[in-house]
This record gives C-alpha cells, sequence and structure tokens, in this order.
C-alpha cells in the first residue's frame, strides 16, 4: 500500500512534507465536529481557540499519531477518537513516542479504535477506516479511504454536524487552529443536495397547509409559495402557509448545502377549490330550510350541535339562535346563521295528527284529517270527520305560497288528496288550519 500511495503524493502536493496549501473553509458554522485525516501521521498539534460547545474531534492516519489538544477551549471536548493503524510498525514521521497518543484531552473522552468499518461503502475507498489524504470521493484513493466514508463514520459515533475536515497526505507539522478552519467538507449528510418536499395540496378557500422538507445534504432553504400568505420562507418546515383565493399555484424550493444547491419548483402544485355554494336559512312556520346541494349538513342551537340534525331542513322545536355548517363535495364549509328565530306556541307538528301518504310523492298524496275540537283533535284510523280543516297550503323553501288542487275523495269524508303532478322535485312544507291552530309538516317531491 506504501508504493502505491508514493506514486499519489506527487499527483496531489508535490512532497507534502509540510502541510499542502488548501483554502481554508468552514463547512457549517454551527456544527461541533471537526476532522483531520493523513496517510502519514506525525505530531498533530491542536489549539481549540473556538468557543464550540460539545466540540467532537476524530482523526484517521495510516501511521502513528501524536495528537496534543491545547488552547483557551479545550475543556470543551466531550470526545475525541482516533481511528485507523494503531499499532507501531508504521513510523514514517519520527514522532516520539513511538506509539499512537492524545495528550491534554479532558479524562474520560479519549478513545483509539484499530481500523472499524465504514459505514459507506464507496468503491473508491477501503472498506475500512485507515486513512484519507484528498477531498475527492470520485477517484481511486489508492487504499485509503474516501472522505465521504471519514465524515459519515465519525458522524456515526458522534452525532453533531460537520463543522470542517482537514486532509493532507504527508506528516502533521505545526499548530492546527480550530479557527482556522479545514480543506474538505464533502459528507454523508452533506453531499449534493437534492431539493424535494410535500403538504396537502388540495384546499378551501381561505385554509392553510404545512410542508414537510424531504431535502438532503442541505442546511439551507429558500421557499417561494406564489398566491399565498407568507409568499416566502427560510424555515425548515414552512406552517401555516395559507390560501384565500381559488385556483391553481406554483411552489418552488431552493436546498442549498455545502455541496451546492439544488432547486425544485412545481407547477400548479397547490389546487385551492372553488368557493362552495352560499347558505342561507329560509324560515317557513317551524321549520328552518337550507339551501340544497351540499353533501353534509349539520344544525346548531345557540351554538351547540343538534344530535340528529343534518338534513337540509330542521323543525325548530324552541326559540333562540341557529346557525348551520354545509360541506360541499369538495369537504368545502360554508357556515350560515339566523339569530331570534321565534317559533309559534300554536303552530305545531303533524305527527300524530295528521297522516300524509305516501312520502316522498310522484303524483298525489292523501291527507288524513284529525276527529274532534280544539285541543282534542286527533287523527283515529276508523273515525274521520269532514270540514274540519279550514286551510290545507303548501309552501317552498323560500317561503312562497303554492296553489295547488286540494280534493276530498267522495268516499272518504275526512281524506284530501293534494295533486303535486306540477311541483317539481323537492322539499315542500305543508300548513294545515284546524280548529284555530296551525299544523306543518314536510314532504318530498320526486
Amino acid at each position: 500500500m506504501r508504493k502505491i500511495l508514493f506514486i499519489l503524493l506527487f499527483l496531489h502536493c508535490e512532497l507534502c512534507i509540510v502541510p499542502c496549501a488548501f483554502s481554508q473553509v468552514t463547512c457549517d458554522t454551527t456544527g461541533n465536529v471537526v476532522l483531520y485525516s493523513n496517510y502519514d501521521g506525525g505530531i498533530l498539534n491542536i489549539n481549540v481557540d473556538v468557543n464550540i460547545p460539545n466540540l467532537k474531534i476524530g482523526v484517521v492516519s495510516y501511521e502513528m499519531v501524536t495528537i496534543n489538544l491545547t488552547g483557551p477551549f479545550v475543556n470543551n471536548i466531550t470526545e475525541i477518537q482516533f481511528a485507523g493503524y494503531t499499532t507501531t510498525t508504521h513510523h514514517h514521521c519520527n514522532n516520539s513516542p513511538a506509539v499512537t497518543s492524545i495528550v491534554g484531552a479532558p479524562p474520560g473522552t479519549d478513545t483509539l479504535i484499530f481500523m472499524p468499518n465504514s459505514p459507506v461503502a464507496n468503491s473508491n475507498g477501503y472498506y475500512i477506516i485507515i486513512c484519507n489524504y484528498s477531498c475527492d470521493s470520485s477517484t481511486n484513493q489508492g487504499g485509503c479511504n474516501t472522505p465521504d466514508q471519514i465524515a459519515a463514520y465519525f458522524q456515526q459515533e458522534f452525532g453533531g454536524l460537520l463543522r470542517y475536515h482537514f486532509t493532507q497526505y504527508g506528516c502533521w507539522n505545526g499548530t492546527f487552529n480550530i479557527s482556522d478552519g479545514g480543506n474538505c467538507c464533502i459528507s454523508a449528510l452533506s453531499g449534493s443536495p437534492v431539493a424535494l418536499f410535500s403538504s396537502a395540496n388540495h384546499l378551501c378557500p381561505g385554509t392553510c397547509t404545512d410542508f414537510t422538507n424531504l431535502s438532503t445534504n442541505a442546511t439551507s432553504f429558500e421557499w417561494t409559495f406564489t398566491g399565498a400568505n407568507p409568499t416566502t420562507s427560510t424555515d425548515i418546515n414552512p406552517a401555516n402557509i395559507c390560501y384565500n383565493m381559488p385556483g391553481s399555484y406554483n411552489v418552488s424550493l431552493i436546498a442549498t448545502g455545502a455541496g451546492g444547491s439544488d432547486t425544485i419548483s412545481l407547477n400548479n402544485y397547490i389546487t385551492v377549490y372553488p368557493y362552495p355554494p352560499p347558505q342561507g336559512i329560509q324560515q317557513v312556520a317551524d321549520t328552518l330550510f337550507a339551501n340544497q346541494g351540499a353533501t353534509t349538513y349539520q344544525w346548531y342551537f345557540n351554538g351547540n350541535a343538534i344530535p340528529g340534525a343534518t338534513d337540509f331542513f330542521y323543525v325548530a322545536g324552541q326559540n333562540g339562535d341557529y346557525n348551520l355548517i354545509a360541506i360541499d363535495a369538495n369537504g368545502c364549509e360554508v357556515e350560515t346563521a339566523s339569530f331570534g328565530i321565534m317559533v309559534s306556541t300554536e303552530s305545531l307538528s303533524l305527527n300524530d295528527q295528521f297522516l300524509i301518504y305516501p312520502n316522498p310523492v310522484n303524483d298525489k298524496f292523501t291527507l288524513l284529517l284529525p276527529t274532534g275540537q280544539g285541543g282534542n283533535s286527533k287523527f283515529t284510523p276508523n273515525s274521520y270527520r269532514d270540514g274540519i280543516a279550514s286551510g290545507v297550503s303548501v309552501f317552498n323553501l323560500v317561503g312562497e305560497r303554492i296553489y295547488l288542487p286540494f280534493d276530498r275523495l267522495p268516499t272518504d269524508i275526512g281524506m284530501r288528496t293534494v295533486d303535486c303532478r306540477l311541483l317539481p322535485p323537492g322539499m315542500y312544507c305543508l300548513e294545515v288550519i284546524c280548529d284555530g291552530r296551525i299544523f306543518h309538516s314536510t314532504f318530498a317531491k320526486q
């Protein structure tokens, strides 16, 4: 392995008996993981001159390394680990003592690991962690690791974010300040960014959605939401992005990381449904009617849902405030309210007082009138009385009286037929005035 790497040595930085001349970079200023890697080992002096909480340091080499830690913030180190070849067989830099060691670390933070397995399979790098000398993951490294393997190993061991990685071939020489940064940002966690997101994207007007960021290898984000409020965001997962107007809207995301930027733009990604049909409440006697056509209805009395009141009409049993929530086929809600509804104490239901059949009706229905007088009027199947009803009327949902023929059956006094053939399909209100009292009911025309 030594001969192969010696050829590569001249390709990268001539003799490399001193650190190679790389531009200094910081991959992530919020990161707490710093890495040093080479082939030849040597004396690695690290000056912890930056206040980085929970600082973690990883070192990789094929030959022995003497790691000396100094600096005003050296006690911020919570882990320092050497991973590579730890025996005395390879000793090219003649550092003394001739053993891999860590000096100056807080007690209990230092670890030496002999050639652990790499968590990343890269055909250009070795399958165990042993050495690294370049910031190149795309060409063969002559028996050493690629930098993404090094970064992946330590991020697996440490967690945290990569602040920088400094790599070279030759012996460590001089002092490396934490403030100087490194020369490599390639990481299994911060390679080329890929922008991707998801969200609920079929909405009702005036509602909001949250976006889930599925991007990889990125640390900053620029969102654009056409037609929304807000229209832009730099949050990782933007929430409460609201759309007020029906239509189709574009969403774009620029994801940026150490490996560059990636943009995804989805045209017409957000669909905002049309406004649901308007609603209103019409009162016909004691019955409240909403506009038909919604998928579901729910009536409320004084702010409380009325159990079972899920039709487009509701027979009000008491005075008060009523409101209705209707939901259309797209799942969009519309609400309407009517306040101060008065239900006449003399306006009663036909239930148990009159009989309407058939209901629903196709052509005609028959109305059986009650017997008796005043408050004792009651329907009894075997006894009818003619002339007890002084008025029979039909109203549509907006309260308009509809004039229909009412006929008394010649053989059955107390019975009347109502001809409905001219009525369009829908719901209607029937009003019967009997003995000075008003009775109401509804029927359906098919």
